[in-house]
């Protein structure tokens, strides 16, 4: 009896153990169920450089100024981390909600709202997500406004925490007719926020150098030609393959060393580094031109491109080469052999202009 009564007393104290650890796991549970709990946030210090989404001078465009249907719509976001590959906004009276879908699978929960907010709220509030047919994660989220930055929590699969990002559903995606409100001109919008981002890293750089706080200028490349302007073939590759440059590009030698005059295929460039130093656009209008040093001839130089395509600044790695057997003189380039075939197009057809104003006129002075 007391070996019995002994085996009673060890198994009442291991359910009571259990009943103890009960409200633990039923807290879990009530976390989404699949024993995570979901009061975890992220330090600063463990997120991202935050970029800023949207561009001064944007204003909230609400439901009721957009017709009723279904678009595609294009969303920037806060983060690198989380990036939305495809957006389908749907309106219904005055009702917006959006399908997300993820660059990726990291996120089991969304959260309209902050890390603070999502990890004290209760997760009935949680947005979950569905795998598509290529079992890509999409979630479907309230929309608020379109042009207005909005709180998104998101809660990292590997970490078990929740991390701030914020999304702006941009309203100039949208198809023609679908906005029923006047929107502001977005080009200048910008266009004058480049130029604010440009012109703080003009007093911000000066400011350095008036400190002695400067960074040492990278050395170029030796070259052996005389002091002048040349151009030289270059190859880009990197990024989303939809940019490009001039070539040939400006080739500049100073005191024998090279530099090349880079002109981009966009006007939404603001800053290039090169060796870790910051180089600024030469022009104020047109496509994106800069000065930088060539490091090396014939083989990839790293670069790094800033680009404020979609309002969103973000650094884009790219890699140049230059063909140090394809320098050519500035006259020898196609675009001065495309000026010349012009100037002497021009030229021919006022020769014929004048020949037939000459005839015209003697056959007037004949009568």
């Amino acid at each position: 009896m007391r070996g019995r009564t002994g085996i009673f007393v060890t198994v009442g104290m291991l359910l009571g153990l259990c009943l103890a650890m009960k409200p633990v796991a039923g807290h879990a549970a009530e976390g989404g169920g699949d024993g995570i709990s979901y009061d975890q946030t992220a330090s600063e210090e463990d997120q991202v450089k935050h970029r800023e989404v949207g561009v001064e001078g944007m204003y909230p465009v609400c439901g009721a100024d957009v017709a009723d249907g279904v678009y595609e719509v294009e969303v920037e976001s806060s983060s690198s981390m989380f990036r939305v590959e495809k957006a389908e906004l749907q309106v219904r009276e005055g009702e917006m909600r959006a399908v997300l879908t993820l660059g990726g699978t990291g996120y089991l929960k969304l959260f309209m709202g902050t890390k603070g907010e999502a990890a004290e709220s209760d997760p009935s509030e949680y947005i979950g997500y569905t795998e598509d047919e290529e079992g890509r994660y999409t979630y479907e989220v309230p929309v608020e406004a379109l042009d207005l930055p909005i709180d998104c929590a998101a809660f990292s699969r590997n970490r078990e925490k929740w991390y701030d990002r914020q999304i702006l559903f941009r309203a100039g995606s949208l198809p023609d007719g679908a906005v029923l409100t006047e929107l502001p001109d977005y080009e200048q919008l910008e266009r004058e926020a480049k130029e604010r981002r440009i012109e703080a890293m003009r007093q911000a750089q000066g400011a350095e150098a008036a400190e002695g706080e400067q960074q040492t200028p990278v050395e170029p490349a030796f070259i052996e030609l005389e002091d002048g302007e040349y151009a030289v073939s270059v190859e880009l590759t990197g990024g989303s393959g939809r940019s490009a440059v001039d070539s040939p590009a400006g080739l500049l030698v100073r005191d024998g060393r090279a530099f090349a005059r880079i002109r981009w295929s966009s006007s939404s460039y603001d800053y290039m580094l090169v060796g870790g130093q910051r180089y600024l656009p030469v022009n104020e209008e047109g496509y994106s031109t800069f000065e930088i040093p060539i490091l090396i001839f014939d083989e990839p130089m790293e670069v790094i491109a800033d680009t404020t395509a979609m309002s969103t600044p973000h650094e884009v790695e790219y890699t140049l080469v230059f063909h140090g057997d394809d320098i050519m003189s500035t006259d020898d380039t196609p675009q001065a052999a495309a000026k010349k075939v012009v100037c002497m197009a021009l030229g021919i057809a006022a020769v014929c202009g004048l020949v037939s104003w000459i005839r015209e006129r003697k056959r007037r002075v004949r009568r």
